[in-house]
């Protein structure tokens, strides 16, 4: 359901510790959110977890579900003046065609709009993600060797929402090296996600792609990432033990650039010994304060109110998910990812 940031906003901030997003930044992130105000009902902030390190990022998912093509249809036609650029640009374009039943884009559930806020600012640059996968959340990955599905349609949103967003098809090499990484995906792995850099200056290709955690360090090699399988699959082993399904985030060009993020949900009740030992592994290592592991295991929980205007209760859930990134001749970082989001309640309590 959508919902308008200011209520969000408003029903957030009890629970908000300050050693996650201070006031500063928490007034920069509420600035860039209230640029379109209606066109989700449910958004996370992006938090580096280290010392000195007060800088928090935005995201906002839009879901077709909810009415996200036409909320952001309807947000971004009011904005046509204010919010300017290639990027958003691109962004429209999409949109145009995300409303468009016609369109193989009309198929995409779900829009990411990621702001980097290193300030103030009016026009930010949006950082599009659109989900390529249109059953995603609805069912488990299934075995393409037992199913005979092929990845086709996933290709096929993929290509029209990058061309979407950058105005212009993929450059044939790097749509060669996006290929090579559909064509190697292991049974049970899906693309999730694509995304354009064009925010940040790259014609590259970010690739959000699911797959079982034990296939993680194999895929790398034979995509022809240049990192280290050894590192990565002891990444995963020492890191993600406990999942069996794993996100990599890959930067995609001519080739497979270095860096990679992989990502990891957090379960609801995080006091549970192995979350409780995977934030304390951070602090160990310096990639976290005391003070912002507590307050990432104080942030998941749930309420169940009547918003502004509505007899139906709602639910406001808030959950987490961290990323790990790994670069070449580096110390691994963490983001961490507190989610809140808005679900419709069954019940009434009148």
């Amino acid at each position: 359901m959508i919902v308008p940031i200011d209520e969000l906003m408003s029903r957030l901030k009890p629970f908000l510790s300050k050693e996650l997003v201070g006031e500063e930044a928490f007034g920069h992130v509420n600035a860039v959110a209230r640029l379109l105000p209606e066109v989700s009902g449910g958004f996370c902030f992006e938090c580096r977890m280290e010392a000195g390190a007060p800088r928090v990022d935005y995201m906002v998912c839009c879901m077709r579900t909810d009415g996200g093509p036409h909320a952001l249809a309807d947000a971004l036609a009011k904005t046509r003046e204010q919010l300017t650029g290639p990027l958003w640009d691109g962004v429209r374009e999409f949109s145009r065609q995300w409303v468009d039943p016609g369109s193989p884009l009309a198929r995409v559930p779900v829009l990411w709009l990621e702001y980097d806020v290193e300030g103030p600012t009016t026009n930010p640059k949006p950082f599009a993600f659109a989900c390529v996968q249109p059953e995603f959340g609805q069912k488990p990955p299934g075995s393409r060797r037992e199913t005979g599905a092929t990845v086709d349609e996933s290709l096929q949103l993929t290509w029209r929402a990058l061309e979407a967003f950058q105005g212009a098809p993929v450059r044939p090499d790097i749509a060669r090296t996006v290929s090579r990484c559909f064509e190697q995906l292991p049974d049970f792995a899906e693309v999730e996600h694509v995304a354009s850099l064009a925010c940040r200056g790259s014609d590259a290709v970010r690739m959000i792609i699911g797959m079982p955690r034990e296939e993680v360090g194999g895929y790398l090699e034979r995509i022809g990432w240049p990192g280290s399988r050894a590192q990565v699959e002891e990444l995963t082993k020492t890191w993600l033990d406990y999942l069996h399904f794993a996100e990599v985030n890959l930067d995609v060009s001519e080739t497979v650039g270095p860096t990679i993020g992989l990502a990891l949900p957090f379960p609801e009740k995080p006091h549970e010994p192995w979350a409780k030992e995977f934030l304390q592994r951070m602090v160990d290592l310096g990639l976290c304060t005391p003070e912002k592991r507590e307050a990432i295991l104080q942030w998941p929980g749930r309420e169940r109110v009547p918003l502004t205007g509505h007899r139906w209760p709602s639910n406001l859930c808030r959950t987490v998910g961290a990323k790990l990134v790994v670069r070449p001749d580096a110390p691994v970082s963490v983001k961490v990812y507190p989610y809140f989001e808005c679900r419709f309640s069954l019940w009434s309590d009148v």
